[in-house]
């Protein structure tokens, strides 16, 4: 049966309704201007304990905005050699060394509300562990490290209510935490480094004029209420809203049989709603707002000023590049074009990761196998330049596939306060499918039958293309239990990410390269559709990009019609991507 087009005004009032809609739950949701729960306070005043006996030799300055100059904690005066102790009791949540520097963090106990977490930096040693419990005045480390902007002397202490800094001389006069809550703006923007996380407010300003604050609501409005709609919208038409609500509240008393049958009831429910041209509409709309929310944040924390890739520059670092898949080579020539003379790392500072097992020279069969094993190769092979250069720090700048392997390394084997590693820098990818790739998932979908298997392997007898039986291929498509899994946990402490998309990418959309707690870019590349994937590691606008992130300096300004391409466009090509999915000759 064919259905009917709507009228465009009915379109334009349907998407009208929805955006209106959405803002109206998310207000009467608590979503608009929320302050965040507060954690349970201390039993009384004076529960709180300086690190260090010394006075105060730099103050605590918050910054204007993510990248804007301040200082993230306070500065104590401490001699080299000074014991430094626990705030409070909590748990080490990270020790290890940051850019060469030794830090410690501590999570303090707060209920449910956001994570309470002291850190004492800069120091000469630690005397924990992450994962050891500690008690109020317990030695934690010793002073006398050093870093950047860094009193010489002293004891760097922070203090970060969820993921924005406070001043730590607060918790010495509060006897309520709630009173840290009330100190932090609700529209603040986060002070966390390259973090996506936090929705910013206010007005949209660059070097080329400013957009006034009302569409800034608008674009926060879409971004967020669209999204809220689509969920609601979806759980509205869901077929099985009783077997799905029996789901979520199966440990009241549900069997596990049960809670099964209302997830997958559930699941065909949206499915269903999803398909429908009411669906696709909805979910358009969310994906549209979700990418103009990301391209907003973006325009608050970018800069017009941002240096090109020439040469200059750059970290000092030593350079781990992961090529994708279908790359081939040895660890001493490129394995994919990535210009690493033009971000500043000189000849024999950069390595290149081996997908074979014996870490040397490889061919494009190897990149298709298992990725949790190329992530353990990865840290075996960063364990080596810890071995050859002690205590240099490694970025890691990863190209398609090479991004997942880089996930796959950080999420499951990395351990900071492990001395085999060495410390880890700056992490960029580019066009990797963090989020899994359409492409495969369709080729997945079709060779459930007869006929699109048969398609898919004629495809690949012709065509020079992993083919889509390799483990790498079935890992990255989107329903594999491998994704599902690989965001279960955060990020680890203090890994500065940055991922890349291009705008035109059919083979990954940037749709596909967002990572939790990352920073996000879409750029423009030259060329044709199909050159976007494989040109993107030369790419100029590319590689000031990740110059940027490797000198810690916010990311050059994306204009407003090539951010709307950056929106348009990619949402429009993994949709379509994922309609070849559902061509019923090949999928059924």
């Amino acid at each position: 049966m064919r259905l009917h087009r709507p009228p465009r005004e009915a379109a334009f009032c349907l998407a009208v309704c929805l955006a209106a809609t959405s803002f109206l739950v998310a207000r009467e949701s608590g979503w608009a201007h929320a302050a965040p729960s507060a954690p349970s306070a201390p039993a009384a005043c004076g529960a709180w304990l300086p690190p260090v006996e010394g006075p105060l030799v730099r103050p605590f300055q918050a910054p204007a905005f993510a990248y804007g100059p301040g200082h993230r904690g306070v500065d104590l005066a401490a001699p080299p050699g000074t014991p430094v102790r626990a705030a409070g009791d909590g748990v080490v949540s990270f020790a290890g060394s940051v850019a060469g520097s030794l830090h410690v963090v501590v999570a303090h106990d707060g209920g449910p509300g956001p994570a309470l977490r002291t850190t004492y930096a800069f120091l000469a040693a630690a005397n924990v562990r992450a994962g050891d419990r500690v008690t109020r005045g317990q030695i934690v480390g010793v002073a006398g490290g050093s870093g950047p902007e860094h009193e010489p002397g002293a004891l760097h202490f922070g203090l970060r209510l969820g993921d924005r800094y406070l001043d730590p001389q607060r918790l010495f006069e509060a006897c309520d935490l709630t009173q840290l809550v009330r100190l932090v703006p609700v529209d603040e923007l986060s002070a966390e480094p390259w973090d996506a996380r936090v929705a910013p407010s206010g007005s949209l300003s660059s070097g080329r004029g400013a957009i006034g604050s009302a569409a800034g609501d608008l674009v926060g409005a879409l971004g967020t209420g669209l999204g809220a709609a689509h969920e609601v919208a979806s759980s509205g038409w869901d077929a099985a809203g009783t077997g799905a609500r029996a789901a979520r509240d199966g440990a009241g008393g549900m069997t596990q049989f049960g809670a099964g049958v209302g997830r997958e009831l559930a699941g065909w429910g949206r499915t269903a709603f999803e398909r429908s041209q009411f669906g696709l509409l909805s979910s358009v709309a969310s994906d549209l707002g979700t990418g103009l929310g990301e391209w907003w944040r973006h325009r608050q924390e970018c800069t017009d000023d941002s240096a090109a890739a020439d040469g200059s520059g750059g970290s000092g670092h030593l350079l781990m590049a992961v090529g994708g898949i279908d790359s081939s080579g040895a660890p001493d020539d490129p394995t994919f074009p990535l210009d690493t003379a033009a971000l500043g790392y000189q000849r024999d500072e950069v390595v290149y990761f081996s997908y074979a097992s014996d870490g040397g020279a490889y061919r494009a069969s190897h990149t298709r196998g298992d990725l949790h094993a190329a992530g353990y190769r990865l840290g075996e092979q960063l364990k080596r330049s810890q071995r050859e250069h002690p205590g240099r720090e490694v970025d890691l700048i990863a190209h398609s596939q090479g991004g997942v392997v880089v996930d796959v390394f950080l999420q499951d084997f990395y351990d900071a306060g492990n001395p085999d590693y060495p410390p880890i820098g700056t992490v960029v990818t580019m066009s990797s499918p963090h989020r899994g790739a359409p492409l495969a998932t369709s080729a997945a979908d079709w060779r459930e039958s007869p006929v699109g298997k048969q398609v898919v392997d004629a495809a690949e007898r012709r065509l020079p293309v992993a083919p889509a039986s390799a483990p790498s291929v079935r890992q990255l498509d989107e329903d594999s239990s491998f994704l599902h899994d690989l965001w279960d946990d955060r990020l680890p402490e203090h890994v500065d990410f940055t991922t890349i998309g291009a705008t035109d990418d059919v083979l990954v959309p940037a749709t596909q390269v967002d990572v939790p707690d990352a920073s996000k870019v879409v750029v423009n590349i030259g060329g044709g559709p199909l050159d976007d994937h494989t040109n993107i590691p030369r790419d100029p606008n590319a590689l000031r990009v990740v110059r940027s992130a490797l000198e810690g300096r916010p990311p050059p300004c994306v204009g407003v019609v090539e951010g709307l391409r950056g929106v348009v466009v990619p949402t429009l090509i993994t949709r379509v991507e994922h309609g070849l999915g559902d061509v019923p000759v090949l999928s059924r």
